[in-house]
C-alpha cells in the first residue's frame, strides 16, 4: 500500500490539528499516514467499536450517526474535506461513541493507533504540540456547549448586514405598506388631474400620459431587485432560524436521553435498596419468628 506522498504532507500541514508542527517534524509525521479510499454506503466504524485508528478527510463526506433507543438514526454531523474525527481514540483507545458512514465516494488518511504510538514514544516534540492543539479543540468544545443555543435570528443577521441591505429591507418594508399604496394612488390621482385639465398651464404630459408610463417603468424596474434582495435576506433568516431550531432539537434530545439514562440509573438504585430492605425485613422476621418459636418451647 502505497504511503503518504509530498502532497499529502502539505495537505496535513493545513490540517489545524497539525498545524503547530514543524517542517521536519510534520514530514516524519505524515510517513506513518496511509491513504484509503471507500465507496458510498461503506461503514467506516460503528458506535462501541474500538478506537483504533484516526482519519483526516480529503475529499468526500462522512455522516457521523447513532443510534436513539427507539431504533432511529440521529445525524450529528457531515464531515468534509480537511475534517478530522477519532483522534482522541488514539490515546485511550475507548469505543467509538457515534457511526461513520460515507455519504459521498471519500478519499481520506489513515493512522493506526499503535503506528501513532510508537511514533509519539520517538517524537516528544511532536506529542506536546498535539496535545497543545487538542486542548485547544477542547476549550473551543466547552464554549460552544456553554453558550445559548437559542438565539434571536433577527439579532444573528443584523450582525452582518450592509449599508446596502438595510436600505433593501427598508424600500421592501415601505413598498409593502398600505402607506405606499395610499401615496402612490395619490401621486397617480394629482398627476393625471394636472395633465388632463387645462388650469394654470399647458399639460407637460398630456393623455395617454408617456412620461408618466415611463416613470411607473422605472419604479417597477427598480422596485422588483430591491424586493427580492430584501426576500433573499429572508430566505437567509429561515436558513438560520433551520440551523438553529436543528440544534436545540439536537440538544434536547440528548438531553432527554441524558435523563433517561439518569432516571433508570436511579431506578435501578432504587430497586436495590428496596431489595436491600426487604432482605433486613425478612431477616427481621425469621428473627422474631425464631425468638417467638423459641419463647413457646420455654413455656411449653
Amino acid at each position: 500500500m502505497d504511503r503518504t506522498t509530498a502532497a499529502d504532507i502539505d495537505f496535513l500541514s493545513h490540517v489545524s490539528l497539525f498545524s503547530a508542527l514543524s517542517g521536519e517534524n510534520l514530514r516524519k509525521f505524515a510517513g506513518v499516514w496511509t491513504p484509503v479510499s471507500r465507496d458510498v454506503g461503506q461503514i467506516l466504524f460503528k458506535k462501541g467499536e474500538p478506537s483504533d485508528a484516526m482519519y483526516v478527510l480529503r475529499s468526500g463526506k462522512i455522516a457521523i450517526t447513532v443510534w436513539t433507543e427507539d431504533n432511529q438514526e440521529l445525524l450529528l454531523t457531515v464531515l468534509a474535506e480537511g475534517d478530522f474525527f477519532g483522534e482522541l481514540g488514539l490515546f485511550d483507545g475507548s469505543p467509538r461513541t457515534a457511526s461513520a458512514k460515507i455519504i459521498e465516494k471519500a478519499e481520506f488518511l489513515e493512522i493506526k493507533r499503535d503506528d501513532f504510538l510508537n511514533f509519539l514514544r520517538g517524537n516528544p516534540d511532536v506529542c506536546i504540540a498535539l496535545a497543545g492543539a487538542i486542548a485547544q479543540r477542547l476549550r473551543t468544545t466547552n464554549m460552544l456547549i456553554e453558550q445559548r443555543t437559542t438565539r434571536n435570528v433577527n439579532e444573528e443577521i443584523e450582525h452582518v448586514l450592509t449599508l446596502g441591505q438595510r436600505i433593501a429591507d427598508k424600500v421592501a418594508q415601505f413598498g409593502g405598506s398600505w402607506g405606499f399604496v395610499a401615496l402612490f394612488i395619490g401621486i397617480l390621482a394629482f398627476w393625471v388631474a394636472i395633465n388632463t385639465v387645462e388650469i394654470f398651464f399647458h399639460p407637460i404630459d398630456p393623455f395617454p400620459y408617456s412620461f408618466l408610463n415611463l416613470l411607473l417603468g422605472l419604479v417597477s424596474a427598480l422596485q422588483a431587485p430591491i424586493i427580492m434582495m430584501s426576500q433573499n435576506r429572508q430566505s437567509e433568516k429561515d436558513r438560520v432560524r433551520a440551523e438553529l431550531d436543528y440544534q436545540v432539537n439536537l440538544k434536547s434530545e440528548m438531553q432527554i436521553q441524558s435523563l433517561h439514562l439518569k432516571l433508570d440509573e436511579i431506578r435501578a438504585y432504587e430497586i436495590q435498596e428496596m431489595r436491600e430492605v426487604q432482605r433486613e425485613l425478612i431477616s427481621l422476621l425469621r428473627k422474631q419468628e425464631e425468638f417467638t418459636t423459641r419463647i413457646l418451647q420455654e413455656k411449653g
